[in-house]
């Protein structure tokens, strides 16, 4: 019995050996990988460390392989890279996620190639010119920030980079807690304001500060951010009492020319 334990154990690291060992691999290049393969079995001799289940924990990999020289990501000159993403819950708020992901990077300029969705799965690809490659790691972190997991990284030379991601419990983390009959008091946006509602709202109140010229923008959504309702006013308001769609999760509040006009903030209230 005791054998048998052993060896059941001793495949199964073996398993993970292989599969850890292949993805370091595809991460570094083959070349790179087979220059310092001593050290790579050295520094993953504990490969069950490396992984989430059965799942690789490409935070941990990723990092380790960095603390030792080992990761190569810049380029010998600015290079086209192309980064596909794949996610598997709620497409539109995954691009969301994605879009303020790099913004939170530094990249801001880049073309979409190709965007394919369903009720489920996102596929998004990028391109952008640009010296080094996006940090893997960083990526990652800023993701895990909003509850999305990178699930598998593939990597096709210096120039494409695919992302495989779980984004099932996914949350917006630049949005603004209400509770039911909470008064809130905004700043100045720097962009429309984004309302994450607690359980139990069903009016909302917003108020506009003096000197302020809002002609409101006023758009609904589900957990998943899809669209349940969009308010639009096109005269001028100082108050806007508004009825909360069932099944709102998310409220996003704008102007419907410019920002300008509600420089001076809004104040927000909820009812039950």
């Amino acid at each position: 019995m005791i054998k048998k334990i052993f060896l059941l154990s001793l495949f199964t690291l073996t398993l993970y050996a292989n599969t850890l060992n292949d993805k370091i691999e595809n991460l570094m290049g083959k070349y790179e990988y087979l220059k310092h393969k001593n050290l790579i079995n050295y520094i993953f001799k504990n490969e069950s460390d490396y992984f989430i289940g059965k799942s690789i924990d490409y935070i941990k990999v990723i990092k380790k392989l960095q603390e030792n020289g080992l990761l190569k990501l810049k380029l010998n000159k600015p290079e086209n890279i192309y980064i596909r993403f794949n996610t598997n819950s709620a497409p539109i708020k995954s691009l969301k996620i994605l879009k303020d992901t790099l913004k939170s990077l530094g990249f801001y300029y880049y073309f979409t190639q190709t965007l394919k969705y369903d009720t489920q799965n996102l596929n998004w690809e990028i391109k952008l010119k640009t010296a080094a490659a996006i940090d893997p790691l960083i990526l990652a972190n800023e993701l895990y920030k909003q509850n999305c997991r990178v699930a598998n990284i593939n990597r096709e030379g210096e120039d494409r980079w695919e992302y495989s991601i779980d984004t099932t419990f996914s949350k917006l983390n630049n949005s603004i807690l209400m509770t039911s009959n909470e008064k809130k008091y905004l700043t100045k946006p720097l962009k429309p304001y984004l309302i994450k509602l607690d359980e139990n709202i069903s009016k909302l109140i917003i108020i506009s500060k003096v000197l302020n010229n809002w002609f409101p923008k006023v758009v609904f959504y589900d957990k998943d951010l899809n669209i349940l309702d969009i308010v639009k006013q096109n005269k001028l308001h100082k108050k806007l009492n508004l009825e909360v769609p069932v099944n709102t999760k998310y409220i996003k509040i704008d102007d419907l020319y410019t920002l300008i006009n509600i420089k001076r903030g809004l104040t927000i209230i909820t009812k039950e």
